[in-house]
């Protein structure tokens, strides 16, 4: 969370989609085994600081980001459709965005954070 942390306070915008924060209320009730408003509390608490992206914003764009994901990772088409959609950029560890056409960081290639290292 330092890590988001430090981008907000950069001004850095973050934003989600809608698919990933289900994703992330499903986890909390399947494998942590939170119920439903317990999972919904966290969901809103972990992502506060992000813009949320509904699937009418990037859906238009599925075609075109499942053909520019490998076998393996068409089913991460919702992230790369939307930063296809606001112009916008992936922060990820998944290797399946590498070489999408959009600009793609991991934690460790950050600029926003070699500089927060330097505060």
């Amino acid at each position: 969370m330092r890590h988001v942390v430090a981008l907000r306070e950069r001004g850095v915008p973050l934003a989600t989609t809608d698919r990933n924060a289900f994703e992330l209320h499903r986890n909390l009730v399947g494998q942590l085994g939170l119920d439903e408003d317990e999972a919904m509390e966290e969901v809103d608490r972990v992502l506060a600081p992000f813009m949320l992206i509904g699937a009418d914003e990037y859906d238009y764009l599925r075609d075109a980001a499942r053909a520019r994901l490998r076998q393996g990772g068409k089913s991460d088409w919702p992230a790369l459709a939307a930063a296809l959609a606001f112009g916008g950029q992936i922060w990820t560890e998944d290797v399946d965005f590498f070489g999408v056409g959009v600009a793609v960081w991991t934690t460790d290639n950050l600029p926003y954070l070699k500089h927060a290292s330097d505060d």
